[in-house]
């Protein structure tokens, strides 16, 4: 499906100055390219691909659970050590009084605890067999996978996880947090305003679920006090 969305993505990367991919990018179990390798491998491709493509931006890759793939992962850090403009082994991004993460914090309790749990449960799951992908793929079509999202993922109650979880962080950018991007619950959310925040979420590239990709100004003041970029 992401296929059909790449026109819109190429439109606001060339707007933006930085791209920040707010993982599940890619999954492995249910990956239709084929085993472990050869999905790693055009994974890759299809980052490098945006890469060539924008040589002004900059890019920034955020895990996510279903591309916490723990060789991925590994083939991942390698590849951007030797691109200057591609920062990965992120789980969240802070600029100014934005935060980007995946969202999959509101799993479990939210504590940091059940955060690694949730994590390492996706870390080496095989590839499905073609019989259970083509039951996911059924479940997809009579939009299951929408209904799924619209009861476990209410908009107040997923902002208020997230708003918890911000708040037991012991960072100094906490309390400084004014807009909070993520993804993982496949709703799309275009400044919701919750407790004092704005929450974002772009939705899903996968079929039946509304897809919007985030344009933020990022105000990095200078003299002037103008915005010095856009994410």
């Amino acid at each position: 499906m992401v296929h059909q969305h790449e026109w819109l993505i190429n439109r606001v990367i060339q707007r933006s100055d930085v791209c920040v991919w707010g993982g599940d990018l890619f999954d492995f179990r249910w990956s239709q390219v084929g085993h472990e390798g050869e999905s790693i491998d055009a994974a890759l491709r299809w980052l490098q691909r945006y890469y060539e493509r924008y040589p002004e931006k900059q890019f920034v890759f955020l895990n996510g659970n279903h591309d916490a793939h723990g060789r991925f992962r590994e083939r991942l850090d390698e590849w951007s050590e030797g691109r200057e403009r591609f920062r990965s082994g992120l789980d969240a991004l802070v600029a100014d009084d934005t935060l980007f993460l995946h969202g999959d914090v509101i799993e479990g309790t939210g504590s940091d605890q059940c955060f690694a749990r949730y994590r390492r449960t996706w870390q080496d799951k095989p590839t499905a067999h073609p019989r259970a992908s083509r039951l996911y793929d059924a479940a997809v079509s009579v939009r299951l996978h929408q209904a799924v999202a619209m009861t476990a993922h209410r908009r107040r109650r997923t902002c208020l996880r997230l708003d918890r979880w911000l708040h037991r962080q012991e960072a100094p950018w906490s309390d400084s947090i004014r807009r909070v991007v993520f993804g993982h619950t496949h709703r799309a959310l275009n400044r919701f305003l919750f407790k004092g925040k704005e929450f974002y979420n772009a939705g899903a590239a996968i079929r039946h679920v509304n897809f919007q990709p985030i344009e933020l100004m990022c105000f990095d003041e200078d003299q002037n006090g103008r915005p010095d970029g856009s994410l």
